[in-house]
C-alpha cells in the first residue's frame, strides 16, 4: 500500500515541482534585449565618424588559406554588413573577388588591395550598389599583377580609407 501511494505522490508532486521551478525562474516573463542592443554588444562600431584603419595595420594582415581566415584580426571600421567571396579552390587562371554590404543603399566606391606571395601590392577600384555584389577580377582588373604559387591576401577598404574586410585566395 505505501509502494502505491508513494507512486501516486510522484506523479503529483513531479508536475508541481516543475510549474514552482518555472514560476522561481520568471520563465518568459522579459522577452531579452532587442537585436539592436545584442549587435551594439556583438558587432564592431559601425559609427560615421569611425577612424580610418591604421594603414600600417592593414599591411600587416595575411590571409591563411588552411584556416580561411585572415590575421592579425581587426575589426571593420566601415559602416554595413559586409560580405566577401573569393575562391576556396587553387586559382591557375584568374580569381574573381566580391564584396558585398547586406545594409546597402545606396552607390559605395571601395578598393581592393592584393598582397600577393611575395608581398607585392596591387589595388583596383570597384564600386557597390545597394546590396549587390562588386566583383573585380584578380589579375585581370589589376594593373600589372600576375598569379603564383601560394596564398593572396585581399583587403577591402572604402575610398576613404576605411577598413571594410579581409579575404584571400590561394594561387597554384
Amino acid at each position: 500500500m505505501s509502494q502505491q501511494l508513494s507512486r501516486t505522490s510522484l506523479r503529483l508532486l513531479l508536475p508541481a515541482a516543475a510549474a514552482a521551478c518555472l514560476a522561481l525562474s520568471a520563465c518568459g516573463s522579459d522577452p531579452g534585449p532587442s537585436m539592436e542592443e545584442l549587435e551594439s554588444q556583438v558587432a564592431p562600431s559601425t559609427d560615421a565618424a569611425a577612424p580610418v584603419a591604421d594603414p600600417s595595420a592593414l599591411a600587416e594582415l595575411r590571409f591563411d588559406p588552411e584556416k580561411v581566415a585572415c590575421s592579425p584580426r581587426i575589426t571593420a571600421n566601415a559602416r554595413g554588413a559586409w560580405e566577401t567571396a573569393a575562391p576556396r579552390t587553387d586559382v591557375s587562371e584568374s580569381a574573381p573577388l566580391k564584396l558585398r554590404n547586406n545594409n546597402g543603399a545606396g552607390d559605395a566606391p571601395v578598393t581592393a588591395t592584393v598582397s600577393a606571395p611575395d608581398g607585392t601590392t596591387y589595388k583596383a577600384d570597384g564600386s557597390i550598389s545597394g546590396d549587390t555584389w562588386v566583383e573585380l577580377a584578380f589579375p585581370g582588373d589589376f594593373e600589372d599583377a600576375s598569379l603564383a604559387e601560394g596564398a593572396f591576401t585581399v583587403v577591402w577598404t572604402t575610398d576613404q580609407g576605411a577598413y571594410v574586410a579581409c579575404d584571400g585566395f590561394k594561387g597554384a
